[in-house]
């Protein structure tokens, strides 16, 4: 190890080269806001030979040992073994972006009028396609221009019936949050990789099915499982991609782990100008997730989950090859692996904390603030993207560049809490975009306007949730602080869960949606007057660090 940092000095010194801890440090505060998430995980693949050179000096780069880390210190850092398990398991958050903003094409706004009346009475053309809804009418047509026919035309969900629209939509969100705690008890208890594996063979097989529904309550049901195996795909994924790599770059890389989804929101137009009917738009969906078979082949277990449960021996294998492709040497991997293992083990005895502890008087404002912010970022988000999709008259370029700025947003949000704090950063967000709301309601339709204020919206909202997965962690005490992230997400969930139904509101009262959204998004930015400022502070370790 000392010998190749020297031989990797020597070459620096005479290309003149600066030092790849300084590149590193650099790169980390470029990425550092980019929807972190603070679980942790693991996975290994099989040895694959990587011919670029530039990804390879890249990735054998490994850092200085990490006291609280053993495995990393095995293994590395973020080596090129650690590098092909990001690169390949971040894959499957394409089709959470897919999944999840689907809906944006499937419940376009139409234009409807009735065909058929019970009674066989009569109206004048020019009232009966206005989009008027009657109690006699037994049958209605649809005009579906972009598209030639979705599932608000396939099933009529319209009038009375228009609420199921919003309702598959909350039932696919119902689905991720019920499968992020059936899929977090299964990898705990029987592994990452056959939970992993599960949620994919789910994923893939479910995705071949909704095109083929023959019915609004068959479909439904399906994208419900669809959510459930969606949700088994990110929520161990990341918990993969966060065991596998050393402490150093937990949070650089838990932030980049989510790219992947911002490409899937953006690339679902893409889906929907060139499949305009919504059997033909879910089956082209369904096809790129069957390249997530390989994981059959490429994916071991996680050596982090092994230790955990004393199978060593099993451990060691994989820890072995991960070394050795990484360049490393493998003595003493098994003498410190036992070692770890029963560190681990021994840890798991020990008592700890509870969710009715985010309950405390020293955590109860805060839980409360954070619970009413992520609530509102999820219906803020959602609800607003699926609102300018619906406004637009352009949907397609809008929904793309709604989902092109979040990159950006991320990482503008680096300097603003860098520079303003977390607080002022959030709060000032959360207004600039409840403004941009509040005029979408009021100005004219236009392209241009719906796509300037669509987009400043949508990057505000991008911003407050980049920012705001660091303050909550930092509000937090390390022996509450993923039980906080896991509340807070499940209220993110509840709020995207409303978001559709808002969203839907109009088609009846066309300025309604704005003035929820707009006054939510303003109104959650007093919650910061309640929260601390956690720039430049230590966090806290325990419940007395909180109080102090």
């Amino acid at each position: 190890m000392i010998a190749l940092e020297d031989k990797g000095s020597e070459r620096r010194k005479k290309l003149k080269v600066p030092d790849a801890r300084l590149s590193q440090d650099l790169f980390v505060s470029l990425v550092h806001a980019l929807f972190c998430d603070l679980h942790e995980t693991n996975l290994t693949f099989n040895t694959i030979q990587i011919k670029s050179k530039m990804v390879q000096r890249i990735a054998t780069q490994v850092t200085a040992p990490d006291k609280e880390d053993s495995l990393a210190n095995l293994i590395g850092q973020f080596g090129r073994w650690q590098f092909l398990v990001f690169a390949t398991v971040s894959l499957v958050k394409l089709s959470s972006g897919w999944v999840q903003m689907a809906i944006l094409f499937l419940t376009p706004k139409l234009t409807f009028w009735c065909v058929e009346f019970r009674n066989g009475s009569a109206y004048s053309a020019p009232v009966v396609e206005n989009s008027t809804c009657y109690s006699d009418c037994l049958k209605y047509d649809y005009d579906a221009s972009p598209f030639d026919n979705t599932i608000v035309s396939e099933w009529d969900l319209v009038c009375e019936r228009g609420w199921l629209a919003s309702f598959t939509q909350m039932v696919l969100q119902l689905g991720i949050l019920l499968g992020s705690i059936v899929f977090g008890f299964l990898s705990d208890r029987y592994g990452r990789k056959i939970t992993f594996l599960i949620s994919i063979t789910f994923l893939v097989l479910l995705g071949f099915a909704i095109p083929f529904a023959p019915n609004y309550a068959t479909f439904t049901v399906i994208r419900f499982f669809w959510g459930v195996a969606t949700s088994g795909t990110m929520v161990v994924s990341f918990v993969i991609v966060m065991e596998t790599i050393g402490s150093n770059y937990r949070e650089m890389l838990g932030c980049l782990f989510q790219i992947p989804f911002i490409i899937g929101h953006m690339t679902v137009p893409l889906f929907a100008y060139y499949f305009r009917s919504w059997d033909s738009y879910s089956l082209a969906m369904a096809v790129p997730p069957l390249i997530y078979l390989m994981y059959f082949i490429s994916l071991t277990e996680s050596p982090r989950w092994l230790l955990s449960v004393g199978r060593v021996d099993k451990a060691a294998k994989i820890v072995k090859k991960a070394a050795q492709f990484n360049g490393l040497p493998t003595t003493k991997i098994d003498e410190t692996l036992k070692q770890l293992s029963d560190d681990i083990r021994s840890k798991s005895q020990e008592g700890r904390a509870n969710y009715t502890d985010l309950l405390r008087p020293a955590l109860l404002v805060k839980t409360v603030c954070c619970c009413v912010m992520w609530t509102i970022v999820g219906l803020t988000f959602y609800g607003f993207n699926q609102y300018i999709s619906q406004t637009s008259p352009d949907p397609f370029v809008t929904v793309a560049a709604a989902g092109a700025i979040q990159i950006p947003s991320n990482i503008i949000s680096i300097w603003l809490i860098k520079r303003f704090g977390r607080k002022l950063t959030i709060a000032i967000t959360f207004i600039l975009g409840g403004i941009c709301v509040l005029l979408l309601g009021v100005v004219p339709k236009t392209y241009a306007i719906t796509l300037t204020l669509g987009t400043l919206g949508v990057s505000c909202t991008a911003i407050v949730a980049a920012s705001i997965y660091i303050y909550t962690s930092e509000l937090f005490p390390t022996v509450v602080r993923n039980m906080s992230m896991g509340a807070c997400s499940m209220c993110m969930r509840i709020g995207s869960m409303i978001a559709p139904f808002i969203s839907n509101l109009a088609l009846t009262v066309p300025w309604l949606p704005t003035v929820v959204f707009g006054f939510a998004a303003i109104a959650a930015s007093a919650m910061c007057l309640f929260l601390p400022e956690t720039k430049g502070t230590t966090l806290p370790d325990s419940l007395e660090d909180v109080s102090k």
